[in-house]
């Protein structure tokens, strides 16, 4: 890479092979029987899910801009909000606001027990990986339409 726009290309095809990433993982999440097996495919996918929407390092520029949800969602999407939501609350960071602790004591066993709000991410399971391959489908053919513009750019300075 020797520009930034080049920079901001090749950050464009790595998303892409996150979201492809995804797909595979989540065709997998689809076939497997066992539930625990199925809901860490489906919580790492939200992890690379994420990954295109979140600031990185580049070498030009010291943090390289995120994609821009309202670029890819104009109108909005709940179920792309709740994942990024579920993956920087939960998943990445476990925020104690995200699950709401409560201490008890309990003083027959001389325990102090937490109860806490459930993530329900995984209860319909087969549902949110349906809602995945959706975004994931959205989200390439945003970022293909995007590689396409950069790449007539890319042509035009050859010429």
């Amino acid at each position: 890479m020797e520009t930034q726009k080049e920079e901001e290309y090749v950050s464009l095809r790595l998303a892409v092979g996150d979201i492809e990433n995804v797909i595979r993982l989540l065709k997998l999440a689809k076939t497997e029987k066992d539930p625990t097996l199925k809901s860490l495919i489906v919580r790492y996918c939200v992890i690379e899910y994420a990954r295109p929407f979140k600031i990185s390092c580049g070498v030009f520029r010291r943090k390289f801009k995120a994609l821009d949800a309202t670029a890819v969602f104009p109108s909005g999407n709940p179920d792309h909000e709740t994942l990024i939501t579920e993956r920087d609350q939960r998943i990445a960071h476990g925020d104690i606001t995200a699950y709401k602790p409560r201490l008890h004591y309990w003083s027959e066993l001389d325990i102090f027990p937490i109860v806490q709000k459930p993530s329900h991410l995984c209860d319909n399971i087969d549902n949110i990986i349906a809602k995945i391959e959706l975004l994931c489908s959205i989200v390439k053919c945003y970022l293909v339409e995007r590689m396409t513009v950069m790449e007539n750019e890319f042509r035009e300075v050859l010429k």
